[in-house]
């Protein structure tokens, strides 16, 4: 009996905390960690090949880049986005902003070094910390609606001001609640022992 189960791509463990750590030094390098939209057009065209000079971003006809909207191929140190999609997020549309995003995550932290591919046992799932596709979500979405920046901002006002999904909106308003509610925790936790010692 062969084995036809497809093999699965595992990234080194990256969990939301470290990612948008990540993302938001970049956002301090790039001195725009105190602005809400995040250049992305601007910042693959212009900016990452400045840091990069080995990166470029290829715009292809719609029908050279069959069954997807973007890809990175790590190997040519590419993003080839159809221009359907390009013209898009030039035009501010938030899908299209997101699926640039999510690419620019794949190049942060999927060379081809960093990927192997496994055949999971059966009934396994890839772990989240270990699945590249996520990984490059969460970067899209902590790079385009920091949660430091939207704290007090609705659901509306943040896909509008940030150009993301009401969907990424209300995820990354979760995150701020459940960061905030971790903090609050452990000041509460300090605070009572601090009283004990009194």
């Amino acid at each position: 009996m062969h084995d036809d189960k497809p093999l699965v791509r595992l990234a080194s463990p990256r969990d939301r905390n470290s990612i948008r750590r990540d993302t938001y030094l970049l956002r301090v390098k790039l001195g725009l960690n105190k602005t809400l939209y995040f250049p992305i057009v601007e910042f693959l065209e212009n900016v990452l090949p400045e840091i990069d000079p080995t990166f470029y971003i290829e715009v292809l006809e719609d029908v050279d880049l069959p069954g997807v909207q973007a890809e990175y191929a790590p190997s040519l140190n590419v993003i080839r986005v159809k221009s359907s999609v390009y013209e898009a997020a030039i035009s501010g549309y938030w899908w299209a902003r997101s699926t640039l995003a999510h690419e620019l995550g794949h190049y942060y932290f999927h060379d081809e070094k960093s990927v192997r591919y496994a055949k999971l046992d059966p009934g396994q799932k890839i772990p989240p910390d270990f699945d590249p596709e996520r990984q490059a979500n969460v970067f899209a979405a902590e790079l385009l609606a920091p949660i430091n920046l939207i704290d007090g901002l609705g659901v509306r006002k943040i896909g509008k001001l940030c150009g993301v999904s009401y969907e990424i909106a209300e995820r990354q308003l979760r995150v701020l609640a459940k960061v905030k509610s971790r903090k609050e925790k452990k000041r509460m936790q300090k605070k009572k022992r601090s009283s004990s010692k009194a």
